[in-house]
């Protein structure tokens, strides 16, 4: 009679922590499905390309490329391309071809740094051409010489070659001829630098305001959906913070900041 009921006291024993067991289970699993997931989340099928400027190499953007991936979920491209040994045109071929190969399937922003802003007005302009296009998106162009640049025009052809190649001439000199090819992009912003006055940092080397290398109204287009003055001079912007906000902001948004202080190019 003793044997039977220790039997059953350790039947009800165990039963009591098996039931405590799958209890304890059962709430951990409530708790965790309440909690949010830590997956990372999947990447966008947006695609940025970073084109960089005159003398320059991919590697010159890493702070406006590694901005980009930590602050957004977009796919962030360098390409790069020999500034000082090939034509705008050439260079625009150079890039059909890396978004051709890298981000066929994704819908393309693009963000260009001075003389990168012009290859990609002509790869724009050769891509409306083929069929199918690439889905192009934003563009934000930071320091463009959109109607070339004076510094460029002081060299002669000589000399403008054996400082920096044919595209010096291109910008310069030649830069009438050039023009006619380069394409107006459908949704893009303007960041130039400048001092915000009538000296700008070239202390009138460059009449107005200027950057000291581009004088800011040759960096307007019309059609931009935003312009934004920042200052700084020419070599310093594509490293900047403030810049690299504002790009991303216009990427994301279309603007550079708030609708009361956009500033529409017409």
């Amino acid at each position: 009679m003793v044997g039977r009921r220790v039997r059953r006291i350790d039947g009800l024993a165990v039963l009591a922590v098996l039931l405590l067991v799958t209890g304890t289970i059962f709430d951990r699993g409530i708790q965790a499905a309440d909690k949010p997931s830590k997956q990372p989340q999947a990447a966008d099928k947006t695609v940025v390309v970073l084109v960089h400027g005159f003398r320059q190499e991919a590697k010159d953007l890493q702070k406006l490329n590694d901005y980009m991936e930590e602050n957004s979920r977009f796919q962030v491209l360098q390409f790069e391309y020999p500034s000082r040994k090939i034509t705008v045109d050439k260079a625009a071929a150079l890039l059909e071809t890396f978004v051709r190969t890298r981000a066929s399937d994704s819908q393309i922003n693009l963000v260009g740094f001075s003389l990168g802003n012009l290859v990609i007005r002509r790869y724009l302009a050769d891509m409306r051409k083929t069929n199918p296009r690439p889905t192009i998106g934003r563009v934000v162009m930071i320091a463009p010489p959109n109607h070339g640049a004076s510094w460029a025009r002081k060299f002669r052809r000589g000399l403008g070659r054996l400082y920096g190649g044919p595209v010096v001439l291109q910008i310069g000199a030649d830069f009438d001829k050039l023009e006619p090819t380069l394409a107006t992009p459908s949704d893009f912003g303007i960041i130039a630098g400048g001092m915000g006055d009538n000296v700008g940092f070239s202390k009138k080397t460059l009449p107005g305001d200027d950057d000291d290398y581009l004088k800011v109204e040759t960096t307007k287009l019309s059609g931009a959906a935003d312009f934004r003055l920042v200052k700084a001079r020419h070599g310093e912007l594509d490293d900047r913070q403030d810049v690299h906000e504002l790009a991303l902001h216009f990427l994301q948004n279309g603007s550079f900041g708030s609708e009361q202080k956009r500033q529409r190019l017409r």
